[in-house]
């Protein structure tokens, strides 16, 4: 921020597991970005980290995998996302696979208006309101306008498609909890 970086997004790896000390670890860390954000900016007038930047209205997130993009492997085999390949590797055989692959790229040129519709419904279940934790389903979650997982990131963690891990629930949580209380003192502030 200090460098006048103006667009900084905070990304946190969750592949592997958080435990307890680093959850509490990040958000004493996040509370302590928090209070050096609002006075960067009473100095500056810029909210340079994204995460806390006000969203352009609520609404449940989706996974925009097949919607507006598609990835191609270097073997021509097309998915919704770059993600997806390295997902699916060695579940060739699961009927997931199969929900999700669009087919080689030859195929699918040739058969893109039966096979495009046909796949791209199971992608666009891939929204908030279908996923879920251990504890709860997503679209019970009082957060669920302000909270975005990316369900691929989610299943390298070994979860299954959809399942979001309690710890990236938590994660998101803290975030969420702080930007609020950002937006709130801004809201002060401004007054």
């Amino acid at each position: 921020m200090n460098l006048g970086v103006p667009h900084i997004n905070l990304s946190l790896s969750t592949i592997e597991p958080w435990d307890q000390t680093s959850l509490l670890k990040l958000k004493t860390e996040i509370i302590k970005l928090r209070k050096m954000l609002l006075s960067h900016y009473l100095r500056k007038g810029t909210i340079p980290i994204i995460n806390f930047r006000e969203n352009s209205g609520k609404r449940i997130f989706y996974c925009s995998a097949g919607r507006d993009r598609l990835a191609i492997t270097p073997d021509g085999r097309i998915w919704g996302c770059f993600l997806f390949p390295d997902y699916f590797k060695g579940k060739e055989d699961t009927p997931e696979y199969s929900k999700f692959f669009f087919g080689t790229l030859d195929n699918f040129i040739e058969n893109h208006t039966d096979i495009y519709p046909f796949i791209y419904s199971n992608y666009a279940q891939l929204s908030m309101d279908n996923f879920y934790t251990d504890n709860n389903n997503c679209f019970l979650c009082p957060e669920i306008e302000n909270c975005f997982v990316c369900p691929i990131n989610a299943s390298f963690s070994g979860s299954p498609l959809k399942n979001i891990p309690n710890y990236i629930c938590e994660i998101k949580k803290i975030q969420i909890k702080e930007k609020g209380k950002f937006r709130n003192d801004l809201q002060k502030i401004l007054k």
